[in-house]
């Protein structure tokens, strides 16, 4: 994995994948404004600057807050096994893959190297949703521009949600969704195994970040 697709990774700026249909139309002169406050946001917060683990936490957790909606991620990464949980377990599972997802990702957001940019270009009105291009630029690799797409859905109440990025041609929540998907089939399409193995991802990736602060 790349810098680069590691800092988008772990700035959550890509955090959703494909999962219930959104109900509305994607706009895309909306979803390319979304994608780049996103980025504008991200960028901010983490390059060039020397946070702390608690400030980098609180941080990169507001991001994946603002900028996807966490219930909808959670569905979309447990698919057709989602509306089998009770809504407490919905909730428990949503926390837990959020910690998950904070943990993974906050130490590769200590002391990024200043200059990172990223030019947003069209955006693409795909029915459902949208796709944005964009060319990210990075000072240890000057004539290498990297190519990233992003996915931009709709929620139920009409906000633009990232659902996917593409870097170097790489899905990072694909990825993610069929490792999931073979933890389920292991189990029997059961759930707390799952949540158990996202617990101990989560200590493990916490003392691991509790070692360069």
């Amino acid at each position: 994995m790349t810098l680069f697709r590691a800092m988008i990774s772990a700035m959550a700026i890509l955090l959703m994948a494909a999962g219930p249909r959104p109900t509305l139309a994607a706009d895309a002169p909306a979803a390319r404004t979304m994608v780049q406050a996103a980025v504008d946001d991200g960028l901010t917060s983490f390059v060039g600057k020397a946070h702390s683990l608690p400030e980098r936490t609180r941080l990169l957790d507001g991001l994946l807050r603002r900028y996807t909606d966490p219930t909808m991620l959670s569905a979309s990464m447990l698919g057709r096994h989602w509306d089998k949980i009770d809504p407490s377990g919905q909730a428990a599972f949503t926390e837990t893959f959020m910690r998950y997802l904070v943990s993974s990702y906050v130490g590769l957001l200590k002391n990024l190297q200043a200059g990172v940019r990223v030019e947003i270009g069209e955006a693409t009105d795909l029915g459902a949703r949208a796709r944005v291009a964009s060319i990210a630029y990075l000072p240890s690799q000057p004539g290498a521009p990297v190519p990233v797409e992003w996915g931009v859905g709709v929620t139920a109440d009409g906000r633009p949600v990232l659902m996917d990025v593409t870097a170097e041609g790489v899905s990072i929540i694909r990825a993610m969704r069929e490792d999931f998907a073979s933890v389920l089939r292991g189990s029997g399409g059961k759930i707390e195994p799952l949540m158990e193995a996202l617990r101990r991802k989560i200590d493990a990736n916490d003392k691991d970040n509790a070692t360069t602060p």
